[in-house]
Parts: C-alpha cells; structure tokens; sequence
C-alpha cells in the first residue's frame, strides 16, 4: 500500500577529483628556491680569521687544524687532543712524506695555544705549515 506511494530518487553522486598538477609545479618551484638560496658550509669551525694580502690556495695534501679562542684544538672540525694530533700528522707523513698543516687561528687565538700545536706536530715529524688567514 505505501510501498506505490513512496518513490526514491537516486541521485548521482558527485565525484571530485583534485587536479594537482598546478600543487605540484609550486612545490617544484618552492624546492628550486630552497636549493638555490642554501648556503652550504666549510668543513672546520667558525673563526674570525685574520686577513692577508698575499694569501694564496693550499697544496693538495693538508691537514686542517683549528685551534680556537679559548685554546680547544680541532682537527678536520672534530675536537681533538695531543694524541689525536699527533697520530694524524704520523699518519699523513706516513702517506705522503710532503704533507702540509695548516693551522687557522681566530684573531683572538692565543700564541701559546697555536706554539703547543705547532709542537705536537714538529715532534710528530712534520716540518711543513701553512697558516690560514682570509684574502683581503
């Protein structure tokens, strides 16, 4: 009796699709930017170096040691003590009988700090240094 009466409409249902290409032309050009304004850091710590006229490039074979205001001594950016020194520049003579060590310094680095360094490494038996510094 009611079931004539009653008459449902099916409606169709909508479907929505996203269209993201355009979300994703933004997010290639959002990544673009991003790469392109990084700044990329040095291997080594951050100092405040002093500046020279006649700085120039390094040889191949170095080894970079910082040695920091307040007298702490990294070796390629890692902390390191006399031991750690010495066994480095033992091994780098060792492979290569010409190695370099470059010692950088802040400006506020100490002398005595950047002598005991200097030590280590000529009791170690290396003999060449060079001595960073930023080109005017």
């Amino acid at each position: 009796m009611f079931e004539d009466d009653l008459h449902i409409v099916q409606t169709p249902r909508i479907k929505h699709l996203w269209d993201v290409t355009n979300f994703i032309d933004i997010m290639i050009v959002l990544l673009i930017f991003l790469i392109a304004t990084t700044t990329f850091s040095k291997a080594g710590i951050q100092l405040n170096q002093p500046e020279s006229t006649t700085a120039s490039a390094l040889p191949p074979q170095v080894l970079q040691i910082d040695v920091a205001p307040d007298g702490t001594v990294y070796l390629d950016a890692q902390p390191a003590t006399e031991k750690g020194i010495r066994d480095a520049v033992i091994s780098g003579m060792k492979s290569d009988p010409n190695v370099v060590v470059d010692l950088r310094t802040d400006k506020k680095t100490r002398t005595e700090s950047l002598l005991k360094v200097m030590d280590w490494c000529r009791e170690s038996g290396c003999t060449k240094f060079s001595f960073g510094a930023t080109k005017k």
